[in-house]
């Protein structure tokens, strides 16, 4: 929880300073001064390398965090499919939007996703799914 508030907070940061904001809703201003100091292109470029590291970190910190509770090696399964189809439907969609033109309409969309990816949900909804399952089926019939 506490990777997604400095997460939350570098993109407040980094959003004012792309939108010529003086003040923004930061909860505390650790990175304000030396982020100012960037280009609006060097912003932009390390807007998209810290999407890329947080959703790194929370995939590993995910699978890490559901191996190490279940150590079951179908839900590591799992958990990798889950993320790689949700990355491979972004992707697609970041194409097909790009070559239909409609980029900017489903901007909103796409971005979604990737805040998605880069929360702590995904975690919270697997190891739900996986709590039940532990409870209710007997996963040993489907490992064949």
């Amino acid at each position: 929880m506490g990777l997604t508030l400095i997460r939350e907070n570098l993109f407040l940061e980094i959003n004012a300073i792309l939108s010529g904001e003086n003040v923004n809703r930061a909860n505390f201003y650790l990175f304000y001064d030396y982020f100012a100091s960037f280009s609006i292109q060097k912003l932009s470029l390390l807007k998209w390398v810290l999407s890329i590291a947080f959703i790194v970190v929370m995939i590993a910190t995910s699978y890490g965090a559901l191996h190490f509770w279940y150590e079951k090696k179908q839900y590591n399964k799992i958990t990798g499919w889950f993320y790689l189809v949700t990355i491979a439907v972004l992707l697609l969609l970041v194409v097909v939007t790009k070559v239909t033109g409609v980029f900017d309409d489903a901007y909103v969309i796409l971005r979604k996703v990737l805040g998605f990816l880069q929360s702590p949900l995904p975690l919270f909804i697997l190891f739900s799914m996986y709590f039940y399952l532990d409870r209710s089926v007997d996963i040993r019939k489907f490992d064949k």
